[in-house]
């Protein structure tokens, strides 16, 4: 197994490209040609709490990953909710009403009918040294999902192991196959530390680090295609990857007592934005649902309304600097018309 050390997904995605242009092969898939690892790759990452990826060449649409990430917490499979952020989601990758089958957060929540978030936090604090700490997705499964060899798409990620080491709370995440771009330092990089934090601050402890195992990574021909596209000809590839420099963070939970039905709260201020409704956020606590997640979906529905200076207005009022100076710098990247394509990321 090759294992990839990085600080954060900044540093992870141009060594991840280097490994997979160096030593991987091409294969033929279902969705595209792609660069595949020689075998498995681990990418270690020390710092999982930087997890926003903020880079021009890259182009990561911070909205949809800080709403997924989201939607994946509240434990909700309604593809609809992400339609908002990725044209056509739930049409693209749901079935019948729009259902996501494959869907980690309802998996997470509801997939082996007990929430396995709210299980996990008990065995942990239960017993710090347990290593029964196990997060299933594979095989969580309730009747709608009683068949894994038919249902299509199959999750990517199949487990993911909490183990608290030095009084922290580390990770690890197993999955069959990776698309390196929009999934492994995309959406993953993003919704897997964030729900290793919730779990680490839901029982008191700080977030240690996160290994990311993968039987299957991949480059895909077209996504190496749009970060060439996107690069002046004079750039240096790995240069134009690269931006170490890592802003302040916001810590996700700051009461364990009240996170959950407030995020529940906020998701239906989400919805409400949307429709361009007014909302009402006197009675949240919680620093980052009230003035990260509802600033941003604020700022999106600006955007999406083509009122680009009241967007950028709404960002100043994000008190996370990494989410502020990605969500700011995406906005502004298509209000001065640098890019002509759809950049909307996908899921894993």
């Amino acid at each position: 197994m090759h294992v990839i050390n990085v600080v954060n997904v900044r540093d992870a995605l141009p060594k991840a490209v280097k490994y997979l242009l160096t030593n991987g092969h091409k294969e033929k898939t279902r969705l595209n040609d792609a660069w595949v690892s020689p075998g498995p790759v681990c990418i270690h990452y020390h710092d999982p709490k930087q997890h926003v990826l903020v880079n021009p060449i890259r182009d990561a649409n911070p909205f949809f990953h800080i709403m997924e990430a989201m939607w994946m917490l509240a434990g909700r499979n309604d593809g609809t909710f992400l339609d908002h952020y990725v044209k056509d989601f739930s049409k693209q990758f749901g079935v019948g009403d729009g259902t996501i089958p494959d869907a980690y957060g309802y998996r997470w929540r509801h997939g082996v009918g007990a929430d396995q978030l709210i299980e996990i936090i008990h065995q942990l604090k239960l017993n710090p040294i347990t290593r029964q700490a196990v997060l299933q997705m594979w095989g969580a499964n309730s009747e709608e999902y009683h068949d894994l060899l038919t249902l299509d798409p199959k999750p990517c990620n199949l487990v993911a192991t909490f183990r608290i080491r030095n009084g922290m709370l580390d990770m690890t995440v197993f999955n069959r196959s990776n698309d390196l771009v929009w999934g492994c330092c995309g959406a993953n990089a993003v919704h897997f530390p964030i729900v290793q934090e919730y779990v680490a601050q839901m029982v008191g402890l700080k977030m240690g680090q996160y290994w990311q195992v993968s039987t299957n990574l991949h480059l895909y021909d077209n996504h190496l295609e749009m970060l060439l596209k996107r690069m002046l000809p004079e750039t240096n590839f790995w240069i134009a990857l690269k931006s170490p420099f890592y802003e302040t963070t916001e810590p996700l939970v700051k009461y364990p007592e009240s996170f959950d039905n407030e995020l529940e709260e906020t998701m239906q201020m989400i919805e409400d934005i949307n429709k361009d409704l007014e909302v009402f956020d006197g009675n949240l606590t919680q620093p980052f649902l009230r003035d990260v997640v509802l600033p941003m979906a604020q700022a999106h529905r600006h955007y999406k309304n083509r009122c680009m200076a009241d967007a950028l207005v709404e960002m100043e009022s994000v008190i996370a600097e990494d989410w502020k100076k990605a969500g700011t710098e995406w906005i502004k990247r298509r209000t001065s018309m640098r890019v002509t394509e759809n950049a909307y990321d996908q899921p894993a």
